[in-house]
């Protein structure tokens, strides 16, 4: 295995435990989910250039989380929807290249983030029926809206700080040109 690719494989692992403790520290809601800060470690983990490996960090740290905390009736969905909230992240920061920075990890993260509230609305519709699942939305809104936000503050001030070379995103930086174009 390169230095590169293992050295990936560790930043990964260590996602992978970062969103598990940003995930089990939780507040609950009315149906038996939460409310979280996994979220924001889960969107760092997509804007740096560990795919494929930050997707299957954010299911395993989420969905294990959801295990410890009790909430193992969520484990696989959460598993499932924090894998396609990095995958949809991912592929909007790939796929915008043109757009600033600040405006490419607004849209990416608002967007994974709404992946999560559709994900975990339709699961809890199918437990719970889906008029009891309305309940949760406001709460998931209001996740991802911080989750979002602290994303993209927690990147710009890491963007700032010494990182190894396989971890420097130039689709993602948050340095000196925050808003230009890169």
């Amino acid at each position: 295995m390169s230095q590169k690719r293992t050295q990936k494989l560790a930043f990964a692992s260590l996602f992978a435990a970062l969103i598990f403790a940003a995930t089990w520290i939780s507040f609950p809601t009315p149906l038996g989910g939460n409310v979280n800060f996994g979220d924001c470690i889960l969107l760092v983990a997509a804007w740096l250039p560990l795919e494929p490996w930050s997707i299957f960090a954010a299911a395993v740290g989420a969905s294990f989380a959801d295990l410890a905390a009790g909430y193992a009736i969520y484990a696989p969905a959460t598993f499932v929807i924090k894998a396609l909230m990095v995958l949809v992240a991912v592929l909007i920061k790939r796929g915008m290249p043109k757009l600033p920075t600040v405006w490419r990890a607004l849209l990416s993260g608002a967007i994974a983030e709404l992946v999560m509230v559709a994900g975990y609305f339709l699961y809890e519709g199918i437990l719970y029926g889906f008029v009891a699942a309305l309940v949760n939305i406001p709460f998931n809104l209001v996740q991802g809206g911080i989750a979002t936000t602290a994303a993209m503050v927690l990147s710009f001030v890491l963007s700032r700080m010494p990182m190894p070379e396989g971890l420097r995103s130039k689709q993602m930086s948050f340095g000196k040109g925050f808003t230009k174009k890169q």
